[in-house]
């Protein structure tokens, strides 16, 4: 594999349960009305305003960061390499497809130990060793999240 596909980086056929199911553990952190964009295959949130504006929900720090004013806007950064590589740390998703790692339906990345209790944090850059990510639901890594930030 050369470079990891849409599938391979992103979760989108994300069902209105699923949704609110996942999005259950950051109901303090996100307000107000919101609709999934995407999320990338670690579980990093990207959330549709009805302005069109869309934001980032950081699963590793608990951050929500605007990312564009405009949806037209954001997919023209998604398409980028660069962004990829950064927001849905795609030359990690290619180790892990390497080392065998690769989420079904439902399922997404999670790094053991969550970097707020020690772990790395490849949003920040840190190297993360395949034999450190797990394959578990998403559901599951959501709430071990928030809960490792205490935030739920």
């Amino acid at each position: 594999m050369s470079r990891p596909t849409w599938a391979d980086q992103i979760i989108d056929d994300i069902t209105p349960d699923q949704f609110e199911a996942w999005l259950a553990p950051w109901a303090g952190l996100v307000g107000g009305t919101v609709a999934p964009a995407f999320m990338s295959k670690f579980g990093v949130w990207f959330l549709r305003r009805p302005t069109g504006a869309v934001e980032m929900l950081d699963v590793f720090t608990g951050q929500l960061q605007p990312m564009a004013d405009s949806y037209e806007g954001f997919v023209g950064e998604v398409n980028e390499q660069w962004w990829q590589e950064v927001y849905l740390l795609s030359e990690l998703v290619l180790r892990l497809h390497e080392a065998g790692k690769v989420p079904g339906p439902g399922q997404c990345y999670a790094i053991a130990p969550h970097p707020a209790l020690g772990g790395p944090n490849p949003a920040n850059g840190d190297a993360v060793d395949p034999r450190f990510v797990m394959v578990v639901d998403v559901v599951v890594w959501q709430s071990i999240c928030a809960q490792s930030l205490g935030l739920s």
